[in-house]
């Protein structure tokens, strides 16, 4: 990026930080990109549709989605949805609508100004993608007693899950509940150590 049109400034709201937490950090006075912890997402992989026409029909289905699978609390939700191939599914976040209000009118305070908010699983992904090979990836953020999986393969995300628990026990559970030949390798995001014993699985961890 040059001079004239400068990088916006990211900082991330980790887990058990509350949005106040951002008036403390040395924000800039110029653009800023805040990326949210998956503690704070739900993500679904929403089926393909040919019959929805506009945007409007497009967020109504994806919120029916997400009713369905989290219940009547995803009325609260304000939802994203990720660009795919034709016929196949859209990874799709949900955020808490005042959650998002909050951050937009700290903003509105402040002499930085927001130019986007993204869910942690797309950040990361964005930034590592040139790491996923044409066979396919485990893209993992593990935090503390959480961790974020994804499998990304065949040019699409195949699968999503956000939990409480250790990260290779999940990433195991996921792999067994997809079944069929599937990628051995990991994209590690954590702040912890990668693990010496991960049989079966070939673990690359990402630069923080």
């Amino acid at each position: 990026m040059s001079r004239l049109f400068p990088e916006p400034h990211v900082v991330t709201l980790a887990p058990g930080q509350p949005v106040e937490s951002l008036k403390a950090m040395d924000l800039p006075k110029g653009k800023v990109s805040v990326v949210v912890s998956n503690h704070f997402v739900r993500y679904a992989l929403v089926p393909w549709s040919a019959a929805l026409s506009g945007a409007a029909e497009e967020t109504a289905y994806v919120r029916h989605h997400f009713l369905r699978v989290y219940g009547e609390r995803a009325k609260a939700w304000s939802f994203r949805a990720s660009p795919a191939s034709r016929g196949a599914p859209r990874l799709c976040s949900a955020i808490d609508t005042a959650f998002l209000q909050e951050i937009k009118n700290l903003f509105a305070k402040s002499k930085s100004k927001l130019v986007s908010l993204q869910p942690e699983l797309m950040a990361t992904f964005n930034r590592w993608r040139g790491k996923v090979p044409a066979a396919g990836a485990w893209l993992v953020m593990a935090e503390p007693e959480r961790a974020c999986i994804g499998l990304h393969a065949k040019g699409n995300w195949q699968a999503v899950h956000n939990a409480r628990g250790e990260w290779l026990a999940l990433l195991e559970r996921e792999r067994h509940r997809i079944g069929g030949t599937l990628p051995v390798l990991v994209l590690l995001h954590s702040p912890q150590g990668t693990p010496s014993d991960a049989p079966g699985w070939k673990v690359e961890r990402l630069a923080a």
